[in-house]
């Protein structure tokens, strides 16, 4: 089982240092920079590089006593869920915490699928630093567990840390995420409002209808623009990204006779990325360099868009998100762009807002969306409303 879910285990023993994560079993997707480990990202791009160095967040795992197991296997460059198996890592007790990127929600659909706990926390809360990027500005190192309290624990060790290569780090902002994680579990005892989209009703958001907690139906007025915003604004920064892996300095180079460098260049970058990747490329390139208005324009849009969920989330503590229609189509490789963003609409939002977002599991299970930097409030009021679906409250 072990081979069929991991790339790569560590065979050293365990560091033995004493910490908040200590007896912690850890694995890391293999786009987030682990010294001497495989670092892939499992694309051809990459095929047999190796990480020179720890990235930010694995520094920080190892000094707070964490145990790293190896890596499971990701979507190419973290895009999707095809081959993923973060989150069987975890439903199969291999390992208690899998650190995973989210880029279009993956790490919360993982989590949908595989019957555990999926967090993303706020952009900007968790360093990038020591991460192969493929869209920078809505990319957040999540994630997956059997527990809140082990992603509550980690998320503490892991976040901030001043960082002059992540610009996205801000310092003021996590200070408080960092205080409020110390005493998370105190926010389960307060009132709280609950906020619903639209006519949206299921039997969750019914069962949570109780004394100390009220439902009140909020509108995002564009978010139906939540799918096509993110795919255009993604697949610009994708197409930007993925210019660095030119064959020429590491990573694949094409065996086929070629003439010049230029040739060389073309053919490998033809055989580097498969075929959802390579698609996300073209569909970047597009709007880099035959329709920039429309990028701009879904730039403008995404800044509306944040501001409506901060004015929503204004009013009430949490928002419960639709459900996602496509659970089993996000494990299957998509035959198109379209496709993996028709199986993701449901977890997109809070990845192109920055907002931190999980997944809680049960019959049926939620995803909840909290305020920017109210991370620790979100989890513990996660952890509140799962007890209560599971009626242990």
């Amino acid at each position: 089982m072990e081979s069929k879910i991991f790339i790569h285990m560590n065979t050293s023993e365990p560091s033995g240092i004493e910490g908040p994560m200590a007896g912690t079993s850890v694995a890391i997707d293999p786009n987030i920079s682990v010294e001497n480990w495989p670092f892939t990202a499992l694309s051809t791009a990459l095929e047999e590089y190796v990480a020179l160095e720890d990235a930010a967040l694995v520094q920080r795992l190892r000094t707070s006593g964490a145990t790293l197991r190896g890596q499971t296997f990701m979507g190419e460059l973290g895009l999707g869920l095809y081959r993923d198996t973060g989150g069987a890592a975890v439903s199969n007790g291999l390992v208690d915490l899998v650190i995973k990127t989210d880029t279009t929600g993956e790490v919360r659909m993982a989590a949908a699928n595989s019957g555990c706990f999926g967090f993303k926390p706020s952009y900007g809360l968790v360093s990038r630093s020591g991460m192969i990027g493929l869209v920078p500005s809505m990319e957040s190192c999540g994630m997956l567990a059997g527990e809140i309290k082990t992603i509550s624990t980690a998320l503490g060790c892991i976040a901030g840390g001043a960082n002059p290569l992540d610009p996205s780090i801000n310092k003021a902002d996590i200070k408080k995420v960092l205080q409020d994680l110390e005493h998370w579990q105190d926010f389960q005892t307060r009132p709280i409002t609950v906020g619903i989209l639209g006519e949206q009703d299921n039997t969750a958001v019914e069962k949570l209808s109780r004394p100390g907690i009220s439902v009140k139906k909020v509108s995002i007025k564009n978010l139906a623009l939540t799918p096509m915003l993110h795919n255009i604004i993604g697949s610009v920064e994708a197409s930007s990204s993925a210019g660095r892996f030119d064959s020429v300095r590491y990573g694949h180079r094409s065996s086929a006779s070629t003439k010049n460098w230029n040739d060389m260049y073309i053919n490998s970058r033809g055989e580097a990325f498969g075929p959802l990747v390579k698609a996300y490329l073209f569909q970047g390139g597009y709007f880099q360099y035959q329709n920039y208005s429309a990028f701009v324009d879904a730039c403008r849009s995404r800044a509306r868009l944040v501001q409506e969920v901060d004015e929503a989330l204004g009013t009430v503590d949490l928002i419960i998100l639709p459900p996602s229609a496509k659970l089993r189509s996000a494990l299957d490789e998509p035959k198109s762009v379209a496709d993996l963003y028709e199986a993701f609409s449901s977890t997109v939002l809070a990845s192109l807002t920055g907002h931190p977002a999980i997944f809680i599991p049960g019959a049926p299970g939620l995803q909840l969306l909290g305020k920017r930097f109210g991370d620790a409030r979100l989890l513990s009021l996660a952890a509140r409303i799962s007890n209560i679906l599971k009626g242990e409250i």
